[in-house]
């Protein structure tokens, strides 16, 4: 039988949502170890947590970005011995046994390396692949939900940290895919998830989402977009990185406010993809 733990990242959560998210998976698996990166209301995190004895704190003293949170969180799983780490945001909220429910796919082929749920988005609905059968291979899956196998992770050469946040997941499978490991989605089993302020708005004959995200996250976004398909040297994602891009630059321009920060970080994002290619 796998033995399965649970990381969360947190950084400045909603505290209220927080409780909803431990609260929900506290009681599915041994334990629950949370990340704090640098939260300015870490108190209020660590009086959340008081007296929940299978809940595990890890502090940091500034944000290390997502990568290297769940390098820490997987490294700890590492240590103790557990098979796989089912991996959260701090705003995801499991349903009633979900983990019960995931498991009987961490083995049903041989190496996988993650194992995902379908994520339904509080504002906008699902969110990625949402299988026809019982469960398919997938080029990428959110971080959140997904079982990733602790030893798998090693193997490939754990979580890229110089990503610091967006796209960190999808490189991540990627690497996995190209070790041999399989990501599967799996279609029966769901995960509320809210990413960012999503929005749908009508552009002519299309539906676009707006996410409102800051100019900080539009850098990373913006240069990630173009970072991790130039390492793994795949030109056709690299143009649709552009592609991307550009878009975001005219959803930002039609749609957003603070236009004149997040267009000046977004250009400064793209322009350090190259200069960062590896």
């Amino acid at each position: 039988m796998s033995k399965v733990y649970a990381g969360v990242v947190t950084y400045n959560p909603e505290i209220k949502r927080l409780k909803e998210n431990i609260s929900s998976i506290q009681n599915q698996v041994t334990t629950v170890l949370i990340f704090d990166n640098g939260s300015n209301n870490v108190d209020n995190i660590q009086n959340l947590i008081l007296g929940l004895a299978n809940v595990v704190f890890i502090k940091s003293e500034k944000n290390l970005g997502i990568a290297a949170a769940l390098n820490r969180l997987m490294q700890w799983g590492n240590d103790k011995g557990y098979d796989w780490m089912l991996s959260l945001d701090q705003d995801s909220v499991c349903e009633e046994n979900f983990v019960a429910r995931m498991k009987p796919y961490l083995t049903i082929e041989q190496n996988l390396g993650v194992v995902a749920p379908v994520i339904v988005d509080r504002n906008v609905g699902v969110v990625g692949h949402n299988p026809k059968s019982e469960y398919m291979h997938v080029n990428t899956c959110i971080t959140s939900g997904a079982f990733s196998k602790v030893s798998a992770w090693k193997k490939i050469g754990e979580y890229d940290e110089s990503m610091f946040i967006d796209s960190v997941d999808f490189e991540y499978c990627y690497r996995m895919r190209k070790c041999g490991y399989g990501v599967i989605q799996v279609r029966d089993v769901q995960l509320l998830h809210e990413l960012g302020k999503s929005q749908k708005r009508r552009l002519l004959f299309w539906k676009i989402d707006v996410t409102g995200h800051s100019a900080f996250r539009k850098y990373y976004i913006a240069r990630n977009n173009v970072y991790y398909p130039l390492k793994h040297r795949m030109w056709l994602r690299v143009l649709r990185g552009n592609i991307r891009n550009i878009g975001m630059m005219g959803v930002t321009v039609l749609y957003e406010k603070d236009k004149k920060d997040k267009l000046k970080a977004i250009c400064r994002g793209w322009k350090d993809a190259y200069r960062a290619r590896v």
